[in-house]
């Protein structure tokens, strides 16, 4: 009996240690960096989006081999002729001309017609290949926006806190410092003002992060939360995208172009519904004892008595359809190619105006903190001066952030909108 009880609580200790373990792997990984890569991978892999999406393409890919097929085969059951009045009124053996029917139909689609039903849903399943594509784009380049967003929000905020603290630290010490003769009584507010400044840009990066959390929640779950880990390279692209004839190949751009196609294979198809399915029949009738047995064979060709207000005009209607579409996607290109290269300009002048700033501005903030610091220190300046020249430094690496966090919006349009949409 007691060893039952040491046994099973032996099992109870394995079954607690076995969860706390489990509980502080999970606790752990909760605060392993996340990726860029490895936020995008999660969000296409968790799309229900881009699942329903796969199920379309196969339900098209089915849909094709169908109408390759010709129709089933249709039995025919009957009985002709059958008396409903007189001596042998419902008696299927009596009358001579009564007769108990069986037979085959079959409608005859032409190998023409049916290679053009295969490719038009083919068609639609390059569609729909290129939709998925496209959305996968599309959920790749918001995912990368958001944890770009997030990544120089978390930045920014370190700044302004930093400003903050230091601030704070000035305002904590002003007594003393107005004592010593080192800050002027009016230098108070200048100081309580930049930090109520600071503190309100602080909440607004703040905000930033929390929305961008929130579009990461979205596609990435419980996975959101953790930090985000190094920035990627937001100067270089897949390819160079110089070349506006790349627009034509983004998914969204191939995705219309097959839709062009499937307007085409309509109008195929609906000329070639001017040649009328022809279907045949035979059956075999069966009468009583006394009479002989029939086989009867015929066969059934459409007669198109109105052609030109039936199938003409459906003709000319899917023409028209055809030259609309291949309207509609000459616009869709163009706009793409407009789109990309004007984003794809102001992404090279924020880089060269990053680049810029960099070198030449943050200098220039720096020796002014310097200059006004030794000036605070001999005592021939003051407190304010101090405060805005560090001021003037957050605000420099605040642009630099917002360059740098408008170039990898851009970045991010560019590299998975055209840049991988346009590679096989």
């Amino acid at each position: 009996m007691s060893f039952s009880f040491q046994n099973a609580m032996c099992s109870i200790g394995r079954a607690i240690l076995w969860s706390l373990a489990s509980i502080s792997i999970s606790h752990a990984q909760s605060f392993v960096p996340l990726s860029l890569d490895e936020a995008l991978s999660i969000a296409t892999t968790r799309s229900p989006s881009l699942s329903a999406a796969s199920q379309g393409i196969k339900a098209s890919q089915e849909a094709a081999i169908v109408g390759s097929q010709l129709p089933d085969p249709v039995l025919r059951l009957g009985v002709d002729n059958l008396p409903v009045t007189g001596p042998d009124s419902w008696r299927l053996t009596n009358d001579f001309m009564t007769q108990r029917r069986i037979g085959i139909a079959q409608e005859f689609v032409s190998e023409e017609k049916r290679g053009l039903v295969r490719r038009r849903m083919e068609l639609d399943a390059q569609r729909q290949t290129a939709a998925q594509r496209s959305l996968a784009a599309d959920i790749r380049r918001d995912v990368a926006a958001a944890w770009v967003g997030r990544y120089y929000a978390t930045k920014s905020q370190a700044l302004l806190k930093a400003l903050e603290a230091e601030i704070d630290l000035q305002l904590r010490t002003f007594d003393s410092q107005l004592r010593a003769g080192k800050a002027a009584a009016s230098e108070l507010s200048v100081a309580t003002a930049a930090l109520l400044q600071t503190q309100d840009r602080l909440q607004v990066a703040k905000k930033q992060e929390r929305l961008a959390g929130l579009t990461l929640k979205r596609w990435l779950g419980p996975d959101a939360s953790r930090p985000s880990g190094n920035s990627p390279d937001i100067e270089k692209l897949a390819i160079d995208l110089a070349n506006p004839e790349i627009a034509s190949n983004a998914p969204a751009v191939l995705e219309h172009a097959r839709e062009r196609d499937m307007s085409q294979a309509d109008l195929e198809i609906t000329q070639a519904a001017k040649k009328p399915n022809w279907s045949w029949e035979v059956s075999y009738s069966q009468r009583g004892s006394a009479y002989s047995n029939m086989v009867s064979v015929g066969v059934n060709i459409p007669l198109f008595t109105n052609a030109a207000n039936k199938q003409d005009r459906d003709i000319s209607a899917k023409q028209a359809q055809v030259e609309q579409a291949h309207a509609m996607h000459e616009d869709i290109v163009r706009e793409a190619q407009a789109n990309m290269a004007s984003s794809y300009t102001e992404w090279q002048s924020l880089i060269a105006r990053r680049k810029t700033l960099a070198t030449a501005l943050l200098p220039v903030v720096r020796q002014r903190i310097d200059l006004t610091l030794a000036a605070y220190r001999g005592g021939q300046g003051n407190l304010a001066i101090v405060l805005e020249a560090r001021r003037a430094e957050v605000e420099a690496q605040l642009q630099l952030l917002d360059l740098e966090r408008e170039t990898a919006r851009l970045w991010a349009q560019l590299q998975y909108v055209y840049a991988e949409g346009a590679q096989p």
